[in-house]
């Protein structure tokens, strides 16, 4: 323990002695530190602990020694544009930590072998030295470098073993399966480590480093008893507990302890709240006692969470602990802009119990989800059916004002979070996971956003400069673009239940229904030439540019999955007219472009397998009666040229509620361009700048495009690579690779199966032509939807090739 949070109590000390710049530093050096050493430690204490010992803890020495070198060089440039106590004091943090590393080896040796009067002249040293180094840097002494110095080096001194040394460096025999078996170690605690650091990093951006510091000692007071059962007490007491068959009397008090901790926090939550003048004698303001209070919460909570994990990792072969790690911190680092903007600084005290509560709900998960799995077997269909109707229906609500009622063709929100338009299906995202658990089985997924994370974390801060600045707009920029990507993983558990796709589609056909006609019906009732963003009861936000190209890919998964069910035909038919007359006043070209490749697609497969051909091609006419008709008697000719037009003459505005669409500023002349050219402007400039240079390939840019000038890249790969560099978008690349493989592979398979066929195409639809022509991948709605559909071929796949000798277990 004294090993372990020494430099968190100094900064809580300094914090409490008034020096919370100094305690912020310390913060951001422990973050750094933290997200690199502890990223490598691959739970070094319950290996070396374990009583079948799988790996020699001189190996663990010896894989310490090569990297510890390298990982104190990365915590020093990590460290340095943001710390401003000097170059000297990051470098005796970095010091200290790595000192440390290396001790926790020989401590480990010490408690196997019981060998108690070390570790307790260990401790011992340990507490004087710390109490030294708070004392003389709270007086701003000249001494406080020289006991820096001191402390830094004083790790070693008690528990060093130069035997250990000689065995780290001896060769074995046994060092390649040792590696093996200690990378699955590592991946777990790369995961947590380096959400740690960004964490931090992030709140220090965002509120400044008077506040973080006085947030860093709150959420390590308060948290203490979290971080030392977490790391101290817990493995050995639920080993304890599996071993014995009941709980041993030290967790009797720590759950006293649990209970105390809840009851404090609450209290010090309502003084801070009613009474803030009682806690004026302490010299903190209320907002850190407010802190103090989440985080007491916070850390009993966080008890129980750790308990669960490592029950999960103690008494399961098969089960791990990386989904939940991974969801849980990447979505806990995802939360702290919204909260910031959206609720203001007041609302970061709560972090710390935000983050436990995350930890408990995606470990309590893990394995079977929320429902245990005789309670599925009951609801498990309308699980689904709820799951995806929330998923899919276009209800956007605003931070400042409810459920979203614009009545504007192009609503912006002037950059304000508050103002943003946000969809029910990022609620839906993330309840669906949790709901449906089983992370283990959705590995690729989980791989694939670990991987993609950990890119643009990377590209972001070697880009970044000392000001800060650009840190913290590219790192608001990686949560704008992650927040989609999780779809990916629920997509996976959703497609690997039984009949998945089914209820996806039933849900979509009953939803066109009632969507579709109620916007036409508005837009016609408004006398408007083109599609009305309201539905009465509420509005639809990106109605013409996103939005189509998802209800259209929906009306084609529903018409090949329910095309041979009876009761759906006649629905089908009379949808497939309507979803034509909604594409032909939404003006989305994509939009019509996929309805009528979806149809003829669908009556091209009827034909060949000489099945419902009559019906198939009703279908066909239905929807080109519904385009062509509309357009002719009903869709505004004007807005139509000034779209899709060869163009208008310069200084001549387009009419109508298109005005604008096209703009590109040049040299202070704004020259109205059509859709085709304006895509051809933009395309060229983000290009040009993509290849510019060896560091913009691989990394990226600094700073975004003058949005005035190049509003969008109209490519989402183009504006990917802009943003983050080559190098962070390879595991979507990969990914993109594998399920072309995958399709091509089992296009035969594919074919045959009428429900994996329309998802497989809609969403190589949305990848290589609406992703490749838009950015809406990195829109909440169209890029949950995308990637979600994405993870359900994903799952089909993996279905295919696990059923590869059992034909007609998929369906069709």
């Amino acid at each position: 323990m004294a090993n372990a949070f020494a430099m968190m109590l100094i900064m809580i000390g300094l914090s409490l002695f008034g020096r919370p710049d100094l305690a912020a530093d310390f913060g951001i050096v422990h973050g750094a530190t933290v997200a690199l050493f502890y990223s490598f430690s691959g739970n070094a204490r319950s290996i070396i602990l374990a009583k079948n010992r799988q790996v020699e803890s001189a190996y663990i020495l010896r894989l310490r020694c090569l990297l510890v070198l390298p990982l104190s060089v990365l915590a020093f440039m990590l460290s340095m544009g943001l710390v401003a106590s000097g170059w000297l004091f990051v470098l005796l943090l970095i010091a200290r930590r790595a000192c440390e590393w290396l001790a926790e080896v020989f401590l480990c040796e010490q408690e196997h072998d019981h060998r108690f009067g070390q570790a307790l002249g260990f401790f011992l040293t340990q507490g004087f030295v710390s109490l030294l180094v708070l004392v003389t840097l709270s007086l701003d002494s000249t001494l406080g470098l020289w006991s820096l110095a001191i402390w830094a080096a004083s790790p070693l001194c008690w528990c060093i073993r130069p035997e250990m040394f000689a065995a780290a460096f001896r060769k074995t025999a046994h060092g390649k399966r040792y590696l093996k078996l200690l990378l699955p170690h590592f991946g777990s605690s790369a995961v947590i480590g380096v959400s740690v650091y960004v964490f931090r990093l992030f709140i220090i951006l965002l509120a400044g480093n008077q506040i973080a510091g006085d947030l860093f000692s709150a959420f390590a007071l308060g948290g203490i008893m979290g971080a030392v059962f977490t790391q101290a007490l817990g493995p050995t007491l639920v080993r304890h507990e599996g071993e014995s068959g009941h709980s041993s009397r030290v967790l009797r008090w720590v759950n006293l302890m649990v209970w105390g901790s809840l009851l404090l926090g609450l209290l010090l939550i309502a003084v801070a709240f009613l009474r803030p003048d009682v806690l004026q004698w302490t010299g903190k303001s209320s907002f850190f006692w407010l802190a103090v209070g989440c985080s007491l919460m916070g850390g009993a909570i966080m008890v129980v969470a750790q308990r669960v994990r490592l029950r999960l990792l103690q008494n399961s072969e098969t089960q791990d602990a990386f989904g939940s790690d991974m969801l849980a911190n990447i979505i806990l680092v995802g939360c702290i802009p919204f909260l910031y903007y959206g609720l203001g600084v007041s609302s970061l005290a709560g972090l710390y119990l935000l983050s436990a509560l995350l930890s408990l709900v995606f470990y309590v998960s893990e394995k079977d989800g929320l429902f245990s799995a005789s309670r599925l077997k009951i609801s498990g269909r309308w699980v689904l059916v709820i799951l995806a109707f929330v998923l899919f229906f276009p209800l956007f609500f605003q931070i400042s004002g409810g459920i979203y009622q614009g009545k504007l063709v192009n609503f912006s929100s002037e950059g304000k979070l508050a103002l943003l338009p946000i969809p029910i299906s990022v609620l839906a995202c993330y309840a669906g996971i949790v709901i449906l658990g089983g992370y283990t089985k959705a590995r690729l997924s989980l791989i694939v956003v670990f991987f993609l994370f950990m890119g643009m974390l990377f590209t972001s801060l070697v880009l970044a400069e000392n000001t800060g600045v650009e840190a913290k707009s590219k790192l608001i920029l990686l949560v704008q673009y992650m927040l989609p990507v999780f779809a990916l993983v629920l997509g996976q558990q959703y497609g690997l239940k039984r009949d998945a796709i089914s209820y996806a589609a039933k849900v979509l056909f009953f939803m066109l229904f009632i969507i579709v006609p109620l916007e036409l019906l508005s837009t016609l009732t408004k006398g408007l030439g083109l599609l009305s963003p309201s539905l009465y009861f509420f509005s639809i936000y990106q109605h013409m540019q996103y939005v189509p190209v998802v209800l259209v890919g929906g009306f084609v998964i529903a018409l090949f999955s329910l095309s041979d069910e009876v009761g759906y035909r006649r629905g089908l038919l009379l949808l497939s007219g309507v979803m034509g007359w909604y594409v032909s006043f939404s003006f989305s070209m994509l939009a019509c472009v996929l309805l009528v490749v979806g149809t003829l697609s669908f009556f091209i497969r009827n034909l060949q397998l000489r099945r419902n051909i009559w019906e198939s091609s009703l279908v066909v006419l239905f929807a080109g009666l519904g385009i062509t008709l509309s357009l002719v008697f009903l869709v505004s000719g004007d807005l139509l040229r000034a779209k899709f037009g060869v163009g208008l003459q310069e200084g001549e505005p387009p009419g109508g509620l298109l005005g604008g669409l096209g703009g590109f500023v040049d040299s202070d002349r704004v020259v109205h361009l059509n859709n085709r050219a304006e895509r051809l402007v933009y395309w060229d400039f983000y290009v040009s700048e993509i290849f510019d240079d060896f560091r913009s390939f691989w990394l990226g840019h600094v700073n975004v495009p003058d949005r005035n000038k190049f509003p969008s890249a109209h490519n989402y790969y183009l504006d990917f690579i802009y943003n983050f560099g080559f190098l962070a978008i390879l595991p979507l690349i990969g990914l993109l690779a594998l399920t072309t493989y995958f399709a091509v592979r089992n296009c035969l398979r594919i074919w045959a199966s009428s429900e994996v066929l329309g998802v497989m195409g809609v969403v190589l639809f949305f990848l290589f032509v609406d992703n490749m022509l838009k950015v809406g991948m990195r829109q909440p709605y169209p890029g949950i939807i995308t990637f979600f559909l994405w993870g359900v071929v994903i799952s089909a796949c993996l279905k295919l090739r696990r059923e590869k000798d059992e034909p007609g277990q998929i369906g069709g």
